[in-house]
């Protein structure tokens, strides 16, 4: 590990040169002071590679409160004083509350503490989101997490407008991906063209896990000194938490030796990849009892496994019960091809793909099971209207935005009765209809959960399987229900978060609406003959609701 001594540096005539060509340089020289001290590696030594990095993407996979967040911070003040990032520096977090946040906790103090080495660097913007530093501009911007595109509106002009040399995702995985796709296009006519992710993980294959597992997996290693085995502690845990006289510490799995996480070095694991990417944990913390992480994970608080994985060990996981997987979708499968027609009484639920509509049709059938008879895409409304009437579609739901105006005449003109559906988060368990508008408001997590375990029980009898219903169950399962922060109320609330394209489980929730308050269908003459008999085969279309 490349260490340097400040009175070296002291004693060196060129120190200013190596201050100016080197952000750790520059900070450990001038005693930079920081929210809790003057900065430093002692107790941070995993900082050091990262903060003086020349790869142009960096990715962190890191537990919590670990020091990465003020490193890059520094590195990016550095590059802007000394006119690196010419075209300035954008750095997101996930919602607007962050941003101000940061420039309460981290950069006002910041320059208050350090007027000689970073205040008389930083012009007087009157603005919050923007602060000019050297001659380059530094961007603050939210990214409302979970909101859908339309949404963002604001925002989205604000990222076509910057750019920028330098892109800065702080806690990436919280934040939505169709606005960091267009924050990636503010570089695209940079000559530097760096990209820096940060996060603690949340779930598997996505977000900082996904952009790690594409990285040079770097790990921190620690040799024992007394068997002299390479350890990591990440990989070796529970086995690396260890207790001598009552106290826990940090043991080589093999021998129990003690292991001092400032001895480590970074190692990479995957050496054909150019993006560095870095993982480590609260494990190699000394502000952190390891026998506290032990206790955590053999005894989540409140029985969350999931942020234990992910604050403290910095891994991603996520409960089998909070996921819907393709195989899920697969195990349900019928032996029915994808139809062309069908008699019905069959439900319809629409979700509005841009300038696509995304379509689930089926039906109820004998003994409380859910038929799936046809899954794809139309161009407008006008086709919809059309496989409705092929169909026999008695109702339709459909996704009321962002085409509210075509939606509107999709429910006027159509040959059945059509539900204009909005998700509300504020609204808990059910539904609220407006039976005048035929506006329906729905709880959005109550039903996503409803159509996973729907899902996961057999309920659904889906088509046979073929490239259709294959694209129909990748985007089924592209949803997970994490537990997040509520910024409204305050506390913990269980949001499901979009991991990728997932308008057919919309539009799968849309189908309950549509198909509520149908009749049963029954193919078999015989079952058709029994139901003639056992029930009614009238139905009431403003009697719907979501059990």
């Amino acid at each position: 590990m490349r260490k340097v001594l400040k009175e070296d540096l002291a004693q060196d005539d060129s120190a200013k040169k190596l201050c100016a060509a080197d952000a750790f340089y520059w900070a450990d020289f001038n005693k930079i002071k920081l929210q809790d001290g003057v900065f430093g590696l002692k107790d941070h030594e995993y900082l050091l590679k990262p903060m003086q990095s020349l790869a142009i993407m960096r990715v962190m996979m890191k537990g919590a409160q670990l020091g990465f967040s003020e490193e890059e911070i520094l590195r990016t003040i550095h590059g802007l004083i000394f006119g690196y990032y010419p075209l300035g520096v954008m750095y997101l977090f996930p919602t607007s509350d962050d941003v101000l946040k940061f420039g309460k906790t981290r950069f006002n103090p910041m320059l208050e503490r350090n007027y000689e080495y970073i205040a008389k660097h930083v012009g007087n913007t009157q603005s919050a989101d923007i602060k000019q530093i050297g001659k380059g501009f530094l961007y603050l911007t939210g990214t409302r997490a979970g909101q859908k595109i339309e949404g963002m509106k604001k925002e989205a002009h604000q990222l076509r407008t910057w750019p920028v040399d330098k892109l800065v995702f702080d806690e990436c995985d919280l934040m939505d991906n169709d606005i960091m796709q267009i924050a990636l296009e503010r570089i695209s006519h940079s000559k530097v063209k760096e990209k820096v992710y940060l996060s603690t993980p949340t779930i598997p294959d996505f977000g900082i896990d996904k952009l790690y597992q594409n990285s040079d997996q770097q790990i921190w290693v620690i040799k024992c000194s007394k068997c002299n085995r390479e350890c990591c502690l990440e990989l070796d845990f529970p086995f690396c938490v260890k207790f001598k006289n009552g106290k826990a510490y940090r043991a080589c799995k093999k021998c129990g030796g003690e292991l001092d996480p400032s001895d480590g070095d970074w190692v990479v694991r995957n050496p054909k990849k150019d993006i560095e990417g870095y993982w480590i944990s609260q494990l190699n913390s000394k502000y952190i009892d390891p026998g506290i992480i032990l206790d955590s994970f053999e005894n989540p608080p409140n029985g969350n496994l999931q942020e234990v994985y992910n604050s403290k060990l910095a891994q991603a996981y996520i409960a089998t019960e909070n996921h819907l997987s393709v195989n899920d979708v697969y195990a349900s499968c019928g032996t029915h091809i994808i139809q062309m027609k069908d008699k019905g009484p069959c439900g319809m639920g629409i979700d509005v793909q841009g300038n696509t509509l995304v379509i689930v049709i089926g039906k109820k059938i004998f003994g409380g099971k859910k038929k799936i008879v046809w899954v794809g895409e139309v161009k407008d409304f006008e086709d919809a209207v059309e496989i409705g009437i092929d169909f026999n579609v008695k109702q339709a739901a459909v996704d009321f935005q962002p085409e509210t105006r075509k939606a509107r005449e999709f429910q006027k003109n159509g040959r059945f009765p059509v539900y204009l559906c909005r998700y509300r988060d504020s609204l808990k368990t059910g539904e609220k209809v407006d039976y005048d508008t035929g506006v329906a408001e729905l709880a959005r997590t109550e039903v996503f959960d409803m159509t996973g375990m729907n899902t996961k029980r057999g309920v659904y009898i889906f088509p046979r399987r073929c490239s259709q219903v294959e694209e129909f169950a990748k985007q089924m399962s592209n949803t997970a229900k994490i537990l997040e922060e509520d910024l409204r109320r305050g506390g913990k609330i269980y949001r499901y978060r979009k991991l990728g394209p997932d308008h057919f489980r919309n539009a799968m929730n849309y189908f309950e609406v549509a198909i509520k308050s149908l009749p049963e269908a029954v193919d078999d003459p015989a079952m058709e003959m029994i139901r003639r008999m056992t029930q009614k085969t009238e139905y009431d279309p403003l009697t719907w609701g979501i059990s």
